[in-house]
């Protein structure tokens, strides 16, 4: 998705929120400062590699997670965790390839999964500069995402939710089939807050999953 057709989108959840995209920027310098260093380019194209033209499994945290893993035992496909999305399928034996995250959930389980081979895109806001401060320097393959204007080493491939994030980049990295698993947009037992963020996410995700999204050079 070009950030020329995200940014009306962007503008709406900056609106219904109250975030200030100030604050994203911010984060978003902070974090390409934190990447200077890192081959961002190289790393995008081996999550590309990993990806395009393959069954993708996009997993989300919902505790429906775990059951529906089991139905997949005998799928072969590439697996996208979206941030605690991780540490279920650690448990289960399972290496996500990529793994999408803002920092904010099981950070070991992250860490060891990095250590292990799985590329993290780290997604900066203007809630997470602590974190990334604290984290990004010891992970290693990271792919720097903002939700705002991209830089030159920190993509904006669409997206608002960790789970609804996992699919633009799937999109825009070519892959052939996605599945999702892990997503519950009407869970009862979530905040007011929350409520709106999954109202979104479910918004975002079926925006994704319709659309065609043609990989671009320009993120």
């Amino acid at each position: 998705m070009r950030f020329e057709d995200w940014e009306p989108i962007y503008l709406d959840i900056l609106d219904d929120f109250g975030f200030s995209r100030e604050r994203d920027e911010e984060a978003a310098l902070l974090l390409s400062d934190l990447l200077e260093d890192s081959k961002t380019d190289e790393i995008l194209k081996e999550a590309k590699e990993l990806i395009c033209g393959k069954v993708v499994v996009i997993c989300g945290n919902a505790p429906c997670l775990g059951r529906e893993l089991l139905d997949l035992n005998d799928i072969e496909a590439e697996y996208i965790a979206a941030d605690g999305a991780v540490a279920i399928l650690m448990e289960e034996g399972k290496l996500p390839g990529i793994i999408v995250t803002d920092l904010d959930g099981p950070i070991n389980a992250i860490k060891d999964a990095n250590r292990l081979g799985s590329i993290v895109v780290v997604h900066a806001h203007g809630d997470n500069m602590d974190a990334l401060r604290l984290y990004a320097p010891h992970l290693k393959r990271i792919i720097g995402t903002t939700q705002s204007r991209p830089l030159k080493n920190v993509y904006n491939f669409g997206g608002f939710s960790d789970g609804d994030r996992c699919i633009f980049l799937a999109k825009h990295l070519n892959t052939q089939t996605i599945k999702l698993i892990g997503f519950d947009f009407d869970d009862p037992c979530v905040t007011p807050r929350k409520k709106k963020k999954l109202i979104w996410a479910r918004r975002l995700t079926e925006l994704a999953m319709s659309s065609e999204f043609a990989s671009s050079d320009q993120f």
